[in-house]
């Protein structure tokens, strides 16, 4: 099954009674003539039956068969063929024709066969439900050239259709081999960099970021042994800085923590970089490190009926959720798998269709063994009302059953109901999610023995309950290997979504601290499990639009400013080179009353921000200083500022005086704002 893989192109097939009677392409004209996308004009192949050569020179053979190359173009011209295009080295025509001149050439001696000419079509690509829940496709990227992510992990597929359009750069590790070359059964990373940033393309997936403006930075650390040391991750983490990080993404983490990674953490969320990692999968309520600092955030993962993955671990360092379970994405060109039902010509792969990710024992260790392959039968019911799987006679049907029980840490059930199906005969299986755990699921299948080696897929409730309907209709299912996409679990998967989009809202306003940014996605965030902040869910699931709107009012949000008391200037002014009167910003404050404690939030470009001397000025004259030379070559402030003008009255005009006090760099004020409590 091609669906999603790099080929990016599906068959039209003929209508599926003829397919079902065996009916041969060159039947009559009316089966010829059916076509799938009626405004696309219809064409059909004709295929000339090639004369001997035997006896003749090469060079009278090639004057024989110019001759009836031009016969044969005459021939399909006096029966009034539109679009005729020869093609490959046989004799072998495509036009449009009409009913009379099929028959014609049908009934020619001349003619070997006609047939249609099926179109071929760019794959659409699919949406993957994590990016709805978290609401990015609610708001456009376009300011995301502004924010940097930076990706620890197992590197990133740079030959990737979906990723190499993307401004990406990488840093190899000593030991693990380039950035954008991840090698063998190592597609963590690309898998996590496609739900950040899949480009929309037409094929594929989109991540959260997906027009290609985010700044990524790669730093590979890991090869297929999958693991590290902690020292590993905080030089990783130091070369995401070196890299100006904004955000870091650490689908990664172990059960012991370190003093030295802890103090290296902090130093960086401190100077401004925001820390985001996965809670851990391992089902219990352990720590795992680095999310358990305070530095880091923690993310949970939940599936999309919005219940917490039961492999997602429960601490109260958790903070926040995201979409983790069966989230499609990318992964290194060739490893992945897919999966389609099709019924009556529609396909449900946008439904979500998972391969079921099956693991065999061999030599002791548990190994994927995937089961390929497409079948075409009956679908029939196995009835599951008495708790147990009665599927009765499937021979060389397609069993369709709901789950009994669900995956938890250790515990297995899924291969029970493909055991039963391939018992009774079935040749393929589709297991749909049970009430309990209603959402798509991607569990492990663990034969064992390999003793059931059967196509099969896992579908959610709604999805299975409507195939239901459709019992005693032939289906189709496919599973396919070699593939570009794949659907994966884990914290791992939840945790890109949540740098996804704190880059996203980020970038809305560069002037906010990360502190401010994680304050604005916690406090927006969906609370879906326990009321209130619990250790499953943490705050609740992600909010992209929520936590920009909150950012809107200011960086502390509005019960940080007032109620959304803030006054803004957004008229962009140049900033003299060299020039200690610069320039002298005003803002015209309406409220009243005391200023007391209150932020300022500013928007400069400028290259060598030492240059810059910044002063705020109240409308009574008193001034403070918010930024005195300091920052050396760094370039822009995009930062805001608390002070504290307690007792001085807030109505009337605030001035932002900005001068520069050395040659060549220069730079702009393109905003400034001041929010009140």
């Amino acid at each position: 099954m091609n669906k999603k893989n790099k080929v990016t192109v599906v068959s039209c097939l003929l209508p599926l009674a003829a397919l079902a009677a065996g009916a041969s392409t060159t039947a009559t004209a009316n089966t010829l003539a059916t076509f799938d996308k009626p405004n696309i004009p219809v064409k059909y192949i004709v295929k000339f039956k090639e004369q001997p050569e035997s006896g003749l020179s090469l060079r009278s053979a090639s004057s024989v068969f110019s001759g009836e190359r031009v016969a044969q173009r005459s021939l399909l011209d006096r029966l009034s063929a539109d679009n005729i295009e020869k093609f490959g080295n046989e004799a072998t025509y495509s036009a449009q024709l009409d009913k009379n001149a099929i028959e014609q050439l049908q009934s020619n001696p001349e003619v070997e066969y006609v047939e249609i000419d099926p179109p071929r079509y760019l794959l659409s690509q699919t949406l993957p439900w994590g990016q709805t829940f978290v609401g990015a496709t609610l708001l456009d990227d376009s300011n995301a050239g502004n924010r940097t992510v930076c990706i620890i992990d197992s590197g990133y597929d740079l030959a990737h259709n979906d990723l190499s359009g993307n401004q990406v750069s990488g840093t190899n590790d000593s030991g693990t081999g380039s950035w954008s070359s991840p090698g063998q059964h190592n597609a963590h990373g690309t898998h996590v960099a496609g739900t950040i940033a899949a480009i929309s393309n037409t094929e594929g997936v989109v991540g959260v970021l997906p027009n290609q403006n985010v700044n990524l930075h790669i730093v590979k650390v890991f090869n297929e042994s999958g693991w590290g040391y902690s020292s590993g991750l905080v030089k990783a983490i130091d070369t995401c800085v070196a890299n100006n990080a904004n955000v870091i993404n650490m689908s990664l983490g172990g059960s012991n923590s370190s003093r030295t990674e802890e103090a290296a953490l902090k130093t960086h969320y401190d100077n401004g970089v925001l820390l985001i990692a996965a809670a851990g999968n391992d089902g219990n309520t352990a720590h795992s490190y680095p999310a358990s600092y305070d530095s880091v955030m923690s993310v949970a993962a939940v599936d999309n009926q919005k219940h917490h993955a039961d492999f997602s671990q429960a601490t109260n360092q958790v903070e926040i959720a995201a979409p983790g379970e069966a989230i499609l994405s990318t992964v290194t060109l060739g490893e992945g798998r897919l999966a389609d039902i099709n019924l009556a010509g529609q396909s449900y792969f946008d439904r979500g269709v998972v391969p079921h990710n099956r693991l065999v024992n061999i030599n002791g260790n548990y190994e994927p063994s995937p089961v390929p392959g497409s079948v075409t039968a009956e679908l029939a019911r196995c009835d599951v009302s008495s708790s147990v799987y009665n599927c009765g006679n499937m021979s060389g049907k397609v069993c369709l059953t709901e789950r009994i029980g669900n995956q938890l840490s250790g515990t297995y059930p899924e291969v029970d109901a493909v055991k039963a199906c391939y018992n009774a005969g079935a040749s393929a299986a589709i297991v749909y999610s049970n009430a309990e755990l209603a959402g798509l699921q991607n569990p492990f299948l663990v034969d064992t023995n390999s003793s059931y080696d059967l196509v099969s897929v896992s579908v959610d409730r709604a999805l299975g309950q409507e195939l239901e309907n459709a019992v005693g209709q032939t289906i189709t299912v496919n599973s396919s290997i070699n593939e570009d996409y794949e659907y994966y679990n884990g914290t791992s998967m939840a945790t890109p979504h949540v740098a996804g989009v704190a880059a996203l809202v980020w970038s809305y306003h560069p002037q906010c601290t990360a502190s401010q940014v994680r304050g604005a996605m916690t406090a927006t965030a969906e609370d879906i499990d326990v009321a209130g902040r619990d250790n499953r869910t943490g705050f609740g699931l992600i909010d992209a639009v929520s936590a920009k709107e909150y950012l809107d009012a200011g960086c502390n949000g509005p019960e940080g400013n007032g109620n959304g008391t803030s006054f803004e200037n957004t008229q962009a002014t140049a900033i003299p080179d060299n020039s200690l009167s610069g320039i002298t910003s005003e803002i015209n404050v309406t409220r009243a009353g005391d200023a007391s404690v209150l932020t300022v939030d500013l928007n400069i470009t400028h290259t060598y921000i030492g240059d810059l001397n910044v002063k705020l000025i109240a409308p009574t004259g008193e001034y403070v200083v918010l930024h005195n030379h300091s920052g050396g070559s760094s370039n822009n402030i995009l930062n805001s500022y608390t002070v504290d003008y307690t007792g001085i009255e807030s109505q009337g005009t605030w001035q932002l005086k900005v001068y520069d006090n050395a040659r060549r760099d220069t730079g702009t004020l393109n905003s400034w704002r001041i929010n009140f409590k």
